[in-house]
């Protein structure tokens, strides 16, 4: 289970894996991820929520079926949900699905953290390399994986979307 896998060196910070007893928290994440990005089309308050509540559905529904063995992960910081992380590790190949962070806590660090330790734990597991995809229109994220250390594998990058990965070894 990559959650005891993972080791993060922050001793505030710690991953485990979510329980159906996280949903309120995740559909409230999500929101607050993705929020302004739907509220920027104008729509009533009302719609608002129940588009964003459709589009956590899709979410989650479309995750599952393209990564039915990802484990879902949530960010604790001393004991509280700050964000999640949705990680597919299967043989040879650790593909992290979705990071999210609170905006509360995003710019210190943590989302750093978390990728280091999978990274980490990834090389220690012997997988060949970490990947993810993004919106090729998310400067800030490629930016942020760039300082990592992530390039783009372009052989499996799409017009919409940009593969990275590290070489973590293996």
């Amino acid at each position: 289970m990559a959650a005891t896998r993972i080791v993060l060196r922050d001793p505030r910070l710690r991953l485990r894996c979510a329980e159906v007893e996280d949903e309120p928290f995740l559909r409230d994440l999500f929101k607050a991820v993705k929020g302004a990005q739907f509220a920027a089309g104008g729509l009533p308050s009302a719609m608002l929520d129940l588009v964003l509540a459709q589009q956590y559905q899709a979410q989650t529904a479309g995750y599952a079926a393209q990564f039915p063995t990802a484990q879902s992960l949530l960010v604790l910081e001393d004991a509280a949900p700050v964000g999640r992380l949705l990680l597919d590790c299967r043989a040879g190949r650790w593909h992290v699905v979705d990071i999210a962070l609170t905006p509360a806590v995003r710019n210190r660090g943590i989302g750093q953290g978390v990728m280091m330790g999978v990274i980490a734990a990834a090389r220690t597991e012997g997988a060949p390399a970490v990947t993810l995809t993004m919106l090729r229109t998310n400067a800030g994220a490629r930016r942020f994986y760039g300082r990592l250390g992530f390039t783009e594998a372009s052989a499996d990058s799409t017009a919409s979307h940009l593969t990275m990965h590290i070489v973590t070894g293996g």
